[in-house]
């Protein structure tokens, strides 16, 4: 199998100082020559390398897809108007990316495929947003970060510690499946059993077909059509990422100039509780909310959270909280309200709140 790969971003960027926002517009891109080989990718430069006829998966090929945002992309000159329409103070840090992507894949001189978008990248203080779509958006989503940012001058400190009950945010709920699925369930080497139960009833998906997400994708990097795959049902494995390379996993999860295992957008089916009867029937518990820092040290996902407050007393300080994988059969409660959330620059998220047992560090 042989690929040629082309790549192709006009980038806008823009930071906010003293009261005004500098603006700078360049470009990037690159070609390659790609051949699967002996059951691995290799890059290769000037004559073909001869094809191997060794098996791979069955898949569905890649299809052109032009995103509609596409037509909104701007220039320098109206991205700087866009800009004008944002209402910080001298204080904030704001700095905004803007990304029109086109990227297309040739199979075997047979088949070609191309997708373009657009993609943003906001970041307000200490909290972030992405998106594909329209920079005419880019004012309300500092808006959207202005409201969900929450400040709490005075914290207690917190009086217990050990486990603890929580009620997780969206995005930390987010993060704790990112590193889920990039460790523990990538088909080249997975950590859990397919059909292993590690939770309680919850459901995981990745969706690259998420078009307001800035993972959007409806090919992935080996040119596999990609598609909403399930990967934990009501607690179980029911799948790993897969490429055409892993050992387990069905392809559409190939990501990378060498394409290794990878998400795009990781769902979580909501659940049945509303976010206030959630918090009016947990009381004495605590919410957390936000990622200032998150890791994974052996089978313990660690988060710092911007904010933590306990229900029906207010703001708390401690340093971070710890969420080892056993814990996660303790999840009690997921809500019916999903919001989306940034992860990284390649990864994005739609997840609820959930209730469930953490291990709180105060030092």
């Amino acid at each position: 199998m042989i690929e040629n790969i082309k790549y192709h971003e006009s980038v806008i960027e823009a930071e906010y100082a003293d009261e005004g926002y500098s603006v700078i517009s360049y470009e990037h891109s690159y070609t390659l020559n790609r051949a699967l080989s002996g059951s691995k990718w290799i890059v290769y430069r000037g004559e073909k390398i001869k094809e191997d006829n060794q098996r791979i998966k069955e898949f569905d090929t890649c299809k052109s897809f032009f995103h509609e945002s596409i037509n909104s992309w701007t220039d320098k000159e109206h991205f700087i108007d866009i800009l004008s329409k944002i209402n910080v103070n001298e204080s904030s840090q704001v700095k905004i990316v803007s990304k029109k992507i086109t990227r297309s894949i040739n199979i075997n001189d047979q088949t070609e495929c191309v997708e373009e978008k657009v993609v943003n990248y906001v970041r307000y203080n200490e909290m972030s947003f992405s998106y594909t779509g329209n920079p005419k958006d880019i004012p309300s989503i500092i808006e959207y970060l202005k409201t969900n940012e929450m400040q709490y001058p005075s914290k207690r400190i917190l009086t217990e510690s050990g486990r603890l009950t929580f009620i997780l945010d969206s995005e930390i709920v987010a993060t704790i499946f990112h590193y889920i699925l990039t460790y523990f369930l990538k088909g080249s080497s997975p950590k859990f059993k397919f059909n292993e139960r590690i939770f309680g009833e919850i459901t995981v998906y990745d969706n690259p077909l998420n078009t307001f997400s800035a993972s959007f994708s409806v090919f992935d990097d080996e040119g596999v059509r990609t598609k909403k795959k399930e990967i934990i049902g009501d607690g179980i494995i029911v799948n790993y990422l897969g490429t055409l390379t892993s050992k387990y996993g069905e392809p559409g999860n190939a990501r990378g100039i060498l394409p290794k295992p990878d998400y795009f957008t990781v769902e979580v089916k909501h659940g049945d509780w509303s976010l206030n009867e959630l918090i009016e029937e947990s009381k004495g518990s605590y919410v957390a909310i936000g990622v200032k820092k998150s890791e994974l040290i052996q089978n313990s996902i660690r988060i710092t959270p911007r904010n933590i407050i306990k229900i029906g007393q207010g703001s708390v300080f401690f340093r971070e909280i710890a969420i080892p994988l056993q814990e996660l059969v303790t999840i009690d409660a997921i809500t019916k309200e999903s919001r989306g959330v940034f992860i990284d620059e390649d990864h994005g998220g739609v997840t609820p709140y959930i209730r469930m047992k953490a291990r709180a560090i105060l030092f």
